[in-house]
């Protein structure tokens, strides 16, 4: 047999290996296993959120039900898990959002990197979005295709914060410096 012919056919026979060489072959197994373990557990515990009530969720929640636009720009910008926050109910921000029919509040979700048609499920193994489906005056397609629309200028104003935020923190910086 040639190697090609042995190639193409994809069955070459392996060289038999010395007993130090199959443990060595094993524990490289073993490692690669190990760490795609750790990998997938490390990804799903990043995906977990814990449902607890705390003062954010609580200001939040008052935020988007009165549609004080300014308040939740504030709480998502002060928290960067904020827009991911669940209350021990399991909702969050995307369930009122689509409850009080919050263009707003949908748009800043996806500004901040949320997924406002996610799959998730508060306690009652209900997604955000049966907050607007289960109201015969509320449209989901038509929340989400404004909230998308709006989240382009919410993201440009959030990042324009960012920077002024950044800037005063170095104009902070150099006036610490010409202290000493």
């Amino acid at each position: 047999q040639g190697s090609s012919d042995c190639a193409e056919r994809g069955r070459c026979p392996r060289p038999p290996l010395s007993p130090c060489q199959d443990r060595l072959w094993s524990m490289a197994l073993f490692a690669c296993l190990l760490a795609a373990a750790c990998l997938t557990s490390g990804i799903a515990m990043a995906e977990e959120v814990e449902f607890q009530d705390t003062p954010l969720l609580t200001s939040m929640w008052q935020a988007t039900s009165s549609s004080d636009n300014d308040a939740l720009d504030r709480l998502l910008d002060s928290s960067a898990g904020a827009v991911n926050s669940r209350a021990s109910d399991g909702r969050g921000l995307a369930w009122w959002a689509f409850e009080f029919q919050n263009t707003y509040a949908l748009g800043a979700i996806i500004a901040y990197g949320g997924d406002i048609l996610s799959d998730s499920q508060d306690l009652g193994g209900e997604p955000a979005v049966a907050m607007c489906e289960k109201n015969p005056d509320c449209s989901p397609g038509d929340l989400a295709a404004k909230a998308k629309e709006m989240s382009v200028d919410i993201a440009r104003r959030k990042e324009e914060r960012e920077k002024e935020r950044r800037e005063m923190q170095d104009e902070e910086e150099d006036i610490g410096d010409d202290e000493f």
